[in-house]
């Protein structure tokens, strides 16, 4: 019997079932429950997002169970996505400063860049707004012939650190801190004046996403978030040290695991709850984690994963 068959017969629209059948049918669960051992249930961990309760659309025929129940609001179309460039480099990084982590959310993208040895990080941010300064005091620069604000943040207990802030063009509001060696005038003031206009990609990005969801936010070059219309149009991805080896007892709620192949590699498939949950190697050897609504399909999944990108850092 094909699937469509095995629909038009026992799915929702098919006849109703008799007195007799159901009642053989609870017969035999509850002789199954009678034999089968008591066993506690682990403890399972929610990773990355916490998913929220959305209507679920299972596709027939790709190995797990579909409840009759479930239909998807609408169809799912998936397009080509961008992720935001950071708009800024710094043409000549110092020797002591890593290439940048990013980060972003929407009116703010943020490079840090850590140093080698702990105390010397700088932290450089664009944002759509002029930034709050909470400052001890501050006096009028110049960088790159714009006015420009020095200021000395207020930083009770912590390191001490510098800010100016320009706005670099209308409506860009750039901001450069700095700590340690860089938190004096002249250090910070040299520095800001290598920020040019030369956009950045980030390491992690994903190229396939639902028709009209936009990337919601991205940290640390770790983690990024796709967000739709709804609550829990939710798509993430996570970059993580290596694979888990045993998904079904980690994944919150977890039902059901199936192995998978993304981009020709091996990979494995999650149906919890909320949320399908894939983990799979990217080309170039970085393991992620993908969490996405269950009313996208296997296909989906899967195509959406094979289109995701961990672009190895600069040393």
């Amino acid at each position: 019997m094909n699937e469509i068959t095995l629909l038009r017969t026992h799915g929702p629209d098919g006849p109703e079932a008799s007195v007799e059948v159901l009642t053989n049918a609870r017969e035999r669960l509850l002789d199954e429950f009678a034999a089968a051992p008591a066993r506690r249930t682990p403890r399972r961990r929610t990773l990355l997002v916490a998913a929220a309760a959305v209507t679920v659309a299972v596709a027939a025929g790709v190995g797990f169970a579909v409840r009759p129940t479930d239909r998807p609001a609408e169809p799912i179309t998936l397009v080509a996505v961008a992720v935001p460039e950071f708009p800024l480099t710094l043409r000549s990084r110092p020797a002591a400063l890593q290439p940048p982590r990013y980060s972003y959310e929407p009116g703010r993208f943020l490079a840090v860049f850590l140093s080698n040895g702990g105390a010397d990080d700088v932290w450089l941010s664009v944002r759509d707004d002029r930034p709050d300064r909470h400052t001890r005091t501050s006096r009028q620069v110049t960088v790159a012939g714009h006015p420009a604000e020095l200021a000395e943040d207020d930083n009770p207990g912590g390191q001490r650190q510098f800010t100016v802030t320009w706005e670099q063009t209308s409506g860009r509001w750039v901001s450069l801190t700095g700590h340690g060696r860089f938190a004096q005038d002249g250090a910070l003031l040299r520095l800001a004046g290598d920020v040019v206009d030369e956009p950045q990609p980030v390491p992690l990005r994903v190229r396939l996403a639902p028709r009209g969801w936009r990337v919601a936010a991205f940290k640390d070059d770790t983690i990024l978030t796709l967000q739709g219309d709804s609550p829990g149009d939710t798509l993430a991805v996570q970059v993580v040290a290596g694979r888990d080896p045993d998904l079904l007892h980690t994944v919150m709620g977890a039902v059901e695991e199936r192995p998978v192949t993304v981009g020709g590699r091996d990979a494995r498939l999650v149906r919890a709850d909320e949320m399908w949950f894939l983990q799979t190697e990217v080309s170039g050897g970085a393991v992620v984690n993908l969490q996405a609504p269950l009313r996208l399909t296997v296909e989906q999944v899967i195509a959406i994963a094979e289109q995701v990108s961990v672009t190895p850092r600069e040393r």
